[in-house]
């Protein structure tokens, strides 16, 4: 792509967060050294180069809205960024820089591979960015969910294990701070693989004998605190007396006899495989014992409903959460805090949320005419990466090149008394040589991560808005629920309407729908017809495309 020098005011910004979102991107000092080189070859005007360490699946970056403030004033019209994906990962941030293109405030957003202005192209690509950005922070989610169920089909508990357990690494080594040599060894004696949790040598003697004098009916759980005093049972960080609550907590989990309680399912040993899980410290009939005194054995176990949208939409008047109950038959919602406001049946609220869904439903002609286009892209991405690939490969080639003639005229035998090349000289251009193959590295790095990434999201977008609103009618509440907050972003009710209080990101997928339906009769389905109204809207032209659309960070 060539580019030509122009007039614009440029403001650099350059994004590093410490979370992993960011592990494979260039440091904020490499961003400014690839970004002010760029920027000199190709004849760009900076005037201000601004810096963040800042995550961006958030909105509040003090520093971006600088950036903002910048252009809102007209000291800037124009930003230079290393990729797109440093700007946004969340909905409002994204959507504000598609806005301020699009009015005219940026006159464009440029990397060094990419150009964005104000053209259906460009505001396709990062539409679809914007939106994929929020469909990946759930699927990671969604990753976390699996790998949860997957822990305890195999018997392991997801998180730590409860006082007289020990958390072990797949090392075999006590993981974290309850690393102790002498543990190590006791449990190094049992002569078989160790589990993921294995019982502590030192306090779990000291849990069953909790238990078993608690069962006797002859003390308290004040009295058994003073007992497990005694014998140095203390707070982890305090080393004082474990709390009367903490003692309760012990005598009434169910991990100590051998199962695993998760978001109110008590999952029984029998049902655990028996390689993978955990040894229990107590019987079921102490443990059972100890519920009778405790006056738990015959309380009748409540059972939860899931509730689909609890805790996801926040009141109108107060702000608080809204929550959900069940009365004659009927899930209904309402505030916790508010009183004398109506409640909203499930069943109303539903019938809200399915009109939110239809409107960004994609139907087979849309999802072919995406998939066209995404693919099209590809096949551009795939080129670009293919050529930067190539230059990245021939300067690491230069680089060592350059090494190998370095070495050769350090130990050469005309350089006998330091006279080409003194030590000091050697090492200072070794070290010079040698950063430049770190970034070099570095930036092929990131060029294969961030073109194995957004391909994939395209395609995992379109599909899960195909049919969307067939989902979530037929879907059980968990999706039910998944569909939701995939559309709606911090929600608001009030008077029984619920609301978005953040712009869409899916308004592009809306926008065509809306324009297909008055260029588009059901008398005249031409499909060139739609193919036109798709291209007019989110057509990408090379103009504007860059060999790196990613999600907005």
């Amino acid at each position: 792509m060539e580019i030509q020098k122009n007039n614009l005011k440029y403001v650099v910004y350059r994004r590093k967060s410490s979370e992993a979102e960011d592990r494979q991107t260039l440091s904020l000092g490499s961003q400014k050294k690839e970004l002010l080189k760029y920027a000199n070859q190709n004849g760009l005007k900076i005037i201000k180069d601004i810096e963040e360490a800042h995550s961006a699946y958030k909105q509040g970056r003090p520093k971006f809205l600088d950036m903002v403030e910048l252009i809102k004033l007209n000291k800037a019209n124009a930003i230079l960024v290393y990729h797109i994906s440093r700007l946004a990962r969340n909905m409002t941030d994204g959507g504000l820089i598609i806005d301020m293109l699009k009015d005219g405030l940026i006159t464009e957003v440029r990397t060094p591979t990419e150009i964005y202005t104000k053209n259906s192209g460009s505001e396709f690509i990062l539409a679809l960015q914007f939106a994929m950005s929020k469909k990946s922070s759930d699927d990671t989610s969604e990753f976390v969910r699996r790998d949860i169920k997957s822990k305890l089909i195999k018997g392991e508990l997801p998180n730590f294990a409860p006082r007289g357990y020990l958390n072990i690494d797949k090392d075999g080594k006590i993981a974290g701070k309850q690393f102790s040599l002498e543990k190590q060894n006791a449990l190094a004696l049992l002569n078989r693989q160790l589990k993921r949790v294995e019982k502590d040598p030192c306090l779990a003697p000291l849990i069953l004998q909790m238990f078993e004098i608690f069962a006797t009916g002859q003390t308290s759980l004040n009295g058994l605190r003073e007992t497990a005093f005694k014998w140095g049972l203390t707070g982890e960080r305090s080393r004082i007396k474990l709390s009367k609550a903490t003692i309760y907590r012990i005598l009434t989990s169910p991990f100590y006899y051998g199962a695993i309680k998760w978001c109110g399912r008590l999952i029984d040993p029998l049902e655990l495989p028996t390689e993978t899980r955990h040894e229990p410290i107590v019987s079921r009939e102490l443990f059972d014992r100890v519920q009778e005194e405790l006056g738990l054995k015959n309380r009748p176990v409540g059972t939860s409903k899931f509730y689909p949208y609890s805790n996801l939409i926040k009141c109108g008047s107060c702000g608080g959460n809204i929550s959900a109950m069940t009365a004659k038959g009927h899930s209904y919602y309402r505030c916790c805090k508010c009183t004398g406001l109506p409640y909203v049946r499930e069943t109303e609220l539903e019938e809200q949320i399915t009109k939110e869904v239809a409107k960004i439903t994609i139907d087979n002609d849309f999802y072919n005419l995406a998939m066209e286009e995404i693919s099209k892209a590809n096949e551009q991405e795939m080129t670009s990466r293919d050529a930067i690939k190539s230059q990245q490969l021939k300067k690491l080639a230069n680089c060592q090149t350059r090494l190998d003639n370095l070495l050769r005229l350090k130990i050469s035998s005309a350089n006998k008394d330091d006279e080409l090349l003194n030590d000091e000289e050697f090492i200072a251009q070794k070290r010079e040589t040698l950063q430049e193959i770190g970034v070099i590295k570095e930036k092929m790095d990131d060029l294969e991560q961030n073109n194995q990434n957004w391909f994939n999201l395209c395609v995992s977008y379109v599909e899960f808005n195909k049919n969307l609103l067939n989902k979530f009618k037929n879907g059980n509440p968990q999706i039910k629920r998944e569909i939701f907050e995939f559309i709606y972003y911090n929600p608001l009710i009030n008077a029984k309407l619920l609301s978005n209080t953040e712009q869409t990101p899916h308004k592009f997928i809306i926008y065509y729908n809306e324009q297909r339906q008055s260029t588009i009769t059901a008398q005249n389905p031409l499909n060139i017809n739609k193919k036109d109204a798709f291209a007019s809207l989110c057509s990408v032209g090379r103009t504007g495309r860059g060999s790196n659309p990613r999600p907005l960070p």
